[in-house]
């Protein structure tokens, strides 16, 4: 048997590879455990670091770009975007590891990257039509803000649409999320302490959550969007070229229409008539009247596009399974030609 590490975080146990590990309903992790099957076909078997301890690795997987030093020949998914975690595109950090998967199209100039989009779950099943849908608009995301201030941050223009609501048609919008009991998150670094100043107040519950629109955290984020007409989909962060991440494809397994920013050539992966591009609208009101224009016939055409996308061969492309084979191909032969 060859044994191989996968590093994330302070997983231990493999608890990584365990049915409902990680966030969004346990479903972030599902690729890694279908890599931990994959590679176990072809006799190599992945555990976390610690259940490896004793044992000769083969190999390294790390999920996104580290500082330490690598005991083994190793490869990294680059997962998190660098705006958020900007080691992820630094180059001479890059320069540790045999293999870069990733989905950033700013890393392809060089022979060590390979392309993989972010790993979806790609059901097309029947979906609950526009008069089942009562919720008309909901937004699913935590308070949170960019350690750095970014033009290309969508953190703040999710408040914003969020604000407008809460003003105009607080009965129409459904926010959840994790955070929202407090004030909007900050970017920099002065945001950063301010944000953990407002953590502790809220755990003193001084005061009510400033969003009434405000549902709570989210166990099921796909009960939610299967009661959804319309989803707020924006991406963390716009405008980087190949990130494309579960916001769009969540909205799509359950047959809820979203509204999206994420990056400019988007429209080259997933077809338009999919979802609502929000860079079209200037402000929150033009968003609003325009989803109030759309009726049951429209939506249902939303619909059968989206379908017709997920069992299309272009959907395969961001699926879990293609992005398993695709780590798994590149990893085994780059390890046969350096034995």
């Amino acid at each position: 048997m060859i044994y191989a590490s996968l590093v994330y975080r302070d997983y231990k146990k493999n608890s990584l590879f365990e049915t409902g590990a990680g966030e969004n309903s346990g479903e972030f992790y599902l690729p890694y455990r279908q890599l931990r099957e994959l590679f176990a076909v072809h006799g190599i078997e992945l555990n976390t670091p610690d259940v490896n301890l004793g044992r000769t690795v083969a190999f390294e997987l790390h999920i996104n770009c580290r500082r330490q030093n690598p005991a083994a020949r190793a490869y990294v998914y680059l997962y998190e975007n660098p705006l958020i975690r900007p080691l992820n595109r630094n180059r001479e950090a890059l320069g540790r590891y045999a293999k870069w998967f990733t989905w950033d199209e700013c890393l392809m100039d060089d022979a060590r990257a390979v392309r993989v989009f972010y790993p979806n779950k790609i059901e097309a099943g029947d979906f609950a039509g526009p008069e089942a849908r009562h919720l008309f608009c909901v937004l699913i995301a935590s308070n949170k803000a960019l350690a750095v201030q970014d033009g290309r941050s969508q953190y703040q223009e999710r408040v914003k649409i969020i604000n407008w609501y809460e003003k105009y048609s607080p009965n129409d919008f459904y926010l959840y999320g994790a955070g929202w009991d407090r004030p909007p998150a900050l970017p920099g670094k002065w945001g950063r302490i301010c944000n953990q100043f407002q953590k502790f107040l809220s755990r003193l519950r001084l005061s009510p959550s400033p969003f009434k629109t405000w549902q709570g955290r989210v166990e099921n984020k796909m009960e939610i969007l299967q009661k959804a007409r319309f989803c707020i989909a924006h991406e963390n962060c716009r405008d980087l070229p190949g990130y494309i991440t579960e916001k769009l494809f969540d909205c799509f397994r359950a047959g809820c229409v979203p509204v999206y920013i994420g990056p400019k050539e988007i429209h080259n992966y997933i077809p338009s008539e999919c979802f609502i591009d929000g860079r079209k609208f200037q402000t929150p009101g033009e968003m609003d009247a325009f989803l109030r224009l759309i009726n049951d016939e429209k939506y249902q055409d939303y619909q059968r596009s989206i379908k017709d996308f997920l069992i299309s061969k272009n959907a395969r492309l961001f699926s879990q399974s293609y992005f398993a084979e695709v780590v798994v191909q590149a990893t085994i032969a780059d390890l046969s030609r350096n034995r």
